[in-house]
């Protein structure tokens, strides 16, 4: 019998729209479909893998210190073929891009690659939209391209903005890729209405992804390490301070962290110039360290870690 080809759905959007999130709301709704993922981080530190829940730890695969879509394509794609090779149970394959992917780049082996095309079929993507930020977000083209490859556009976030905001995003949104269906998401409800499959309104084929450049913006990542558990407080007035002195140069901070007298570790997310902590479910060891990634264009951004590990 012919092996069932796996379902292949790219998950995308800039740097803070929700990615993560949406895929862990997603392996919840779908807690019967045997799911794997390749998750691609700009850096070398994997905070995002770090934060799935729902997928066995042994069919997650990290790429890490690259884009997909330019930098680590050769081992991107025999990551493919290896995934398919040791899980022949997996049903559907998930791959979230870095934010600063440009999508074409990882969609285009699943139509030129002859092994590939025998071992999945692709489904679609979904790109998830910062409401609250699009309109201020540099680094806009990469943005419109997630958007013009998407084949269902998440506008999330859509309840920190007005009636009125909501109608003319819908509308930026039809004129960028009028073929895209189009929901409004928000935190606490990413995907109860999401239908993953299947998700193209327009068949695709490879030409829909020749016309892009292969490349990513010219961006970096720092890592930022504390060796023991740190002051709540004065944790957040550091952070705060140098968020809103560098929330220029700092498009995405994001991390996991140790508290002193906090029996849980902490997930950090922010964009520009903004953040929010919350507490996790996995307990916080002891030994552990807090560990924060920043990127964004850091070449100037001088942070003084000493101000916090004094406390």
């Amino acid at each position: 019998m012919k092996k069932r080809k796996i379902q292949v759905t790219i998950i995308t959007g800039f740097l803070g729209a929700g990615k993560t999130t949406f895929i862990n709301h997603l392996l919840t709704k779908y807690f019967d479909i045997q799911f794997a993922l390749v998750e691609n981080e700009f850096g070398d530190v994997a905070i995002d893998t770090q934060l799935i829940k729902g997928v066995d730890a042994s069919q997650m695969f990290e790429l890490k210190k690259g884009c997909i879509c330019c930098t680590i394509a050769d081992e991107y794609e025999l990551v493919l073929q290896e995934l398919a090779e040791r899980f022949p149970h997996v049903e559907h394959l998930l791959i979230e891009t870095t934010g600063v992917a440009e999508p074409a780049s990882v969609i285009r082996p699943f139509f030129s690659d002859e092994n590939l095309k025998e071992l999945y079929t692709y489904n679609g993507t979904i790109c998830l939209v910062d409401a609250l930020n699009f309109s201020t977000q540099p680094e806009k083209e990469i943005s419109v391209k997630q958007i013009v490859t998407a084949d269902l556009v998440l506008i999330n976030k859509s309840e920190k903005i007005g009636d009125d905001e909501v109608e003319e995003f819908i509308q930026t949104i039809n004129k960028i890729n009028p073929f895209a269906g189009i929901q409004l998401t928000w935190k606490n409800d990413l995907s109860d209405k999401v239908e993953i499959v299947p998700l193209q309104k327009k068949t695709r084929s490879a030409f829909d992804f020749l016309q892009f450049n292969t490349g990513h913006l010219k961006l970096e990542s720092q890592t930022i390490t504390f060796e023991k558990p740190l002051h709540k407080d004065s944790f957040q007035q550091w952070l705060s301070y140098n968020m809103d002195v560098y929330k220029n140069e700092i498009y995405r901070v994001k991390g996991i962290l140790i508290f002193d007298n906090e029996p849980y570790e902490y997930i950090l997310q922010g964009v520009a110039g903004s953040y929010e902590m919350e507490e996790s479910d996995n307990f916080a060891a002891l030994s552990a360290q807090s560990t924060i990634v920043l990127i964004g264009k850091l070449q100037g951004v001088q942070i003084n870690k000493e101000m916090v590990e004094q406390y």
